[in-house]
């Protein structure tokens, strides 16, 4: 009988509080960086004689929601960026409508509806710049539409205030046991690099047992979905590494080169899919060991899956060093294995051309995806002037943006809001009425895009109701009793880490923000301080009806979860057939903008709240299906252009044809309009001249030509076109006209 001395801690129970400690001690040390930088901007503002040090410590407590340093510095940028542009906005407003409440309100909530139009419009910490500019505004004119003579001095004061809440919060984030944003983001990107090689080996590993049956695209497409998530997460990491490291602006080109490979690979590993299929079930038994054969060679290049840290550097290496002589023998191999298949039909022979066609393309992708992510895993070594000139070179040509409908659903939103709020601040003479519009304003731009914005709108009610009973304690049974700064700041650190320690937590991450912005924001720490017990309930009462009052809005108008605006998704998606694939001018940055604004399509209707009346796995089958359709169209375009007068004189007119087709195909889907596309990419098939196909009289081992490999793809491309048209499994075409 084992028997635990006295006083030892047992061995299970001391695992456990190092596991937990092992979990905590990053959210500890985070809320009290939080805590000190609150008090540091505090004590600042109150040594300076400032107005009001709340609005610095507010800023503080926005800008440290997150633990990475470099992505504080980057909120804090465009948080400075944003009341500037909001305060000079609030000035003009005033200076224009003074004491002239009806075409005053109108231009607030015109300008708060454009800035939540451009926040949900553009992506990542240029979205949280225009938040700020939109409610800045609103901060700035409602408190002097009385007084508009002290519209000037509220500016001065209020950008000073956030200027030295962003300054502490970024200093102490940086200097104080930084957490820094680049080993978040060497283990993102390695684990969506090993996730990207896993799907991979899954879809080699399958080639001979994937059923073709109506469900089986589900589970496909949400593997892709999951692979496309990680990546977006990776560039979102990658914008606050930038603040944190500004070396790594040098690497943009490395970046995005990254970027544009992986979703080229995964879009050729959904064509992939799509082909093994269709070859399981119409393919000849001859055609289909074939096709076995070349999985298999690209099969045996993956490197086995990887433990939970992920591939290592070294596996990489050794991959892209395989996939060079692999990428290099490809097409002498399949043109053995079409050569092999001579007296097969051109339909069999096909489907395997197709099939190497998509690996060869695919290999390309993937050999610099494994190219790039050495280099940005080894920067200190890359040439600096090589870097400087690839930077300068590409440093415009990314658009981030996103799904225009929703953009302007938010913009109207918040503008409808605020005018609501504003009339009845107006009709009832309610002297909170000013700061019922700053709520209304913050909230309906904060949270326009948030996966379930009227959940988001609910939990930070909770949030300012919690802080606003914490923050009557507060000021008026605690607050009167500190006599001197030091009990004054330690107190209000004790109560803002609480905030900060829920808001670690996904699950109640915005219940924690909630606290701690309308904790400091009702109680309102001035220079001096100010007891009046009514104003501090007003204010409260106010901002809970103008969080209400959003919260209703998401709920009410045109929610991300409807049925509407789910059909505007998919209907802007497929616009970008016309807009991008085909009339959009040609150039290297064209795919790339194209399949971003797909995949932020793809990642909206993903992270939408469920909705019985939605069908969402249908919705994503179709934004695949514009990603397959449009990259082809593109990539057709791009080759043609690179072939020239290489290509049959009947050429062009069957390209503009098939284009033409799929363009009215997408825009306005019906039974008649496929069976025309199918029809113009059947002739485009026939009008182009064979790839490597050697044919029954060629030599199989003779070497393709860059020409031919061209060809290959455009055949493989009008092959997939082909497959996506006549696929009854996901019933893309009638389903839409049933819904449209």
């Amino acid at each position: 009988m084992n028997v635990t001395p006295a006083g030892a801690t047992p061995p299970r129970l001391r695992d456990e509080w190092l596991a937990y400690w092992k979990d905590d001690a990053p959210r500890f040390l985070h809320i009290v960086k939080v805590g000190l930088a609150v008090a540091l901007s505090m004590g600042l503002c109150m040594r300076l004689e400032l107005r009001s040090p709340a609005t610095a410590m507010l800023s503080c407590v926005i800008v440290m929601m997150h633990q990475q340093s470099g992505i504080v510095i980057a909120r804090g940028f465009y948080r400075g960026l944003g009341m500037v542009g909001g305060s000079l906005a609030g000035l003009v407003l005033i200076a224009l409508f003074a004491q002239q409440p009806l075409p005053f309100f109108l231009a607030l909530a015109a300008w708060i509806g454009l800035c939540a139009f451009g926040s949900a419009y553009f992506r990542n910490f240029q979205s949280y710049g225009l938040v700020l500019t939109g409610f800045a505004t609103a901060i700035t004119a409602m408190p002097a539409i009385s007084n508009p003579y002290g519209v000037f001095d509220n500016v001065v004061y209020t950008i000073s205030e956030v200027v030295i809440g962003v300054v502490c919060a970024s200093v102490v984030s940086s200097i104080v046991l930084p957490r820094n944003v680049a080993p978040a983001l060497a283990a993102a990107s390695r684990v969506s690099f090993t996730h990207l090689l896993g799907a991979l080996r899954t879809t080699l590993e399958h080639a001979t047992s994937m059923p073709r049956t109506p469900s089986s695209a589900a589970p496909q497409a949400h593997a892709l979905l999951g692979l496309i998530s990680e990546r977006a997460n990776v560039e979102l990491l990658r914008t606050g590494a930038l603040f944190e490291d500004p070396s790594m602006r040098f690497l943009h080109s490395v970046f995005l080169d990254l970027d544009r490979s992986f979703l080229d690979t995964v879009t050729w590993l959904y064509a992939l899919q799509r082909l093994k299929a269709h070859a399981i079930a119409d393919a000849h038994p001859r055609a289909q060991a074939a096709i076995a054969a070349l999985t298999d060679a690209t099969l045996a290049l993956m490197p086995a899956q990887a433990g939970a840290p992920g591939i290592t550097d070294a596996a990489v290496a050794a991959l892209l060093s395989q996939l060079d002589a692999f990428e290099a023998a490809l097409p002498a191999r399949l043109a053995a294995q079409l050569q092999a298949l001579a007296d097969l039909p051109p339909s069999q022979r096909r489907v395997v051309a197709s099939t190497g066609a998509a690996l060869l393309f695919m290999t390309a992708d993937l050999r610099l995806l494994c190219r790039r992510y050495i280099e940005a895993r080894n920067a200190d070594r890359l040439p600096w002037n090589v870097s400087v000139l690839q930077a300068i070179s590409r440093i415009a040509r990314q658009h981030a943006v996103a799904n225009r409908t929703a953009a302007l659903v938010a913009g109207a939103r918040a503008a409808l809001a605020v005018l609501l709020v504003g009339a009845v601040w107006v009709a009832s003479g309610w002297v909170g009425g000013a700061t019922a519009i700053v709520a209304v304003a913050i909230t309906s731009t904060l949270f326009a895009l948030v996966p379930d914005p009227p959940k988001a709108a609910w939990q930070i009610f909770m949030g300012c109701l919690a802080g606003w009973l914490t923050g009557f304690g507060f000021s008026f049974f605690a607050l009167p009793h500190l006599g001197t700064f030091t009990l004054l700041a330690a107190a209000t650190a004790i109560v803002v880490m609480v905030g900060g320690y829920l808001n670690t937590f996904p699950r109640t991450a915005v219940l924690g923000l909630g606290f701690n912005i309308y904790f400091c924001f009702i109680v309102g720490i001035s220079n001096p301080a100010v007891y009046n017990p009514s104003v501090y309930l007003d204010t409260g009462f106010a901002l809970l009806c103008g969080i209400a009052t959003a919260a209703g809005a998401f709920s009410v108008l045109a929610p991300r979860a409807g049925e509407w605006i789910a059909r505007r998704y998919l209907a802007d998606m497929r616009a970008l057939i016309t807009s991008d694939a085909r009339d959009g001018d040609l150039d290297d940055n064209l795919l790339y903008a194209f399949e971003q604004k797909v995949r932020d399509g793809i990642m909206q209707i993903a992270s939408a709240a469920a909705d019985p009346r939605v069908d969402r796995e249908r919705m994503i089958a179709w934004a695949f299906a514009v990603l397959e359709a449009g990259r082809a169209m593109i990539l057709m375009r791009l080759d043609t252009q690179q072939l020239g007068d290489a290509l049959p004189a009947a050429w062009a007119d069957r390209l503009q044809a098939w284009l033409q087709a799929l363009a009215e195909l997408f825009d306005a889907p019906a039974p008649e309009r496929a069976r025309r596309a199918l029809a113009a990419t059947d002739e485009a098939l026939a009008a182009l001249p064979p790839g490597i196909d050697p044919g029954p009289n060629a030599q199989g081992d003779a070497p393709a030509d860059h020409e031919a490999l061209i060809r290959c793809r455009m055949q493989a491309l009008l092959h997939f076109t082909e497959l996506a048209l006549r696929d009854d499994a996901l019933a893309l075409w009638a389903h839409t006209e049933r819904s449209a």
